[in-house]
């Protein structure tokens, strides 16, 4: 097997891996078998990311070959445009989220049920929410094709994996969110764009 298709499996792996151990049923599984654990459980799960993710990092960067695509010329100014979306999408995100339970430490404080899960039980549609469901996913797959400005084959297949995943992801995320909250996220889903914001319509009459 090539390296570069070695490469694709291996965020594939771990893209599944990650959506595995946030499923509803993985989580619900670690409450009830494992009570004494659930308080830790968001904080071991975003470690176990950061700490699978740097071989694949060092794989990919060990296979770095000729530029296939690249935003050169004219093209500089849109990329870096849309870095600077991307940087607003993380920082509006940041504003509307609860960062300690996303990351895991407002769990260690309190009870813990469903694994310490970060969905609230009152809907936010404030702020960034308000003019998008899902800005982090935007950002990253914003980010993931403007991270740099050259793409060997390496780059491209970690962009097109990851891109998949995010995408794959936030379906599967949206299906937690109707779970949790019906037919008022069903009625947010159909004013609220998924992953990028568009300017909002005038109002007439």
């Amino acid at each position: 097997m090539s390296g570069l298709a070695l490469l694709g499996l291996g965020w594939a792996a771990w893209g599944a891996m990650h959506s595995l151990l946030i499923s509803p049923s993985w989580m619900r599984l670690i409450s009830v078998r494992f009570p004494r654990l659930c308080p830790w459980y968001r904080l071991g799960y975003n470690g176990l990311a950061v700490l699978t993710i740097l071989p694949l990092l060092y794989f990919k960067n060990a296979l770095a070959g000729e530029m296939l695509l690249g935003w050169s010329g004219p093209l500089f100014i849109p990329r870096f445009l849309l870095l600077g979306v991307a940087l607003w999408l993380f920082w509006a995100g940041a504003r509307a989220y609860d960062l300690k339970v996303v990351g895991g430490l407002a769990q260690l404080r309190s009870g813990c049920t469903f694994a310490g899960s970060p969905y609230a039980e009152d809907l936010r549609t404030s702020g960034i929410l308000g003019r998008v469901r899902h800005p982090w996913y935007g950002g990253v797959l914003i980010l993931l094709w403007t991270r740099t400005g050259a793409f060997d084959a390496a780059e491209l297949i970690t962009s097109l994996v990851l891109s998949l995943y995010v995408l794959v992801g936030a379906r599967l995320e949206e299906r937690k969110l109707v779970h949790v909250h019906g037919q008022v996220y069903r009625d947010y889903q159909q004013r609220t764009p998924m992953f990028f914001p568009w300017p909002r319509r005038r109002r007439t009459g």
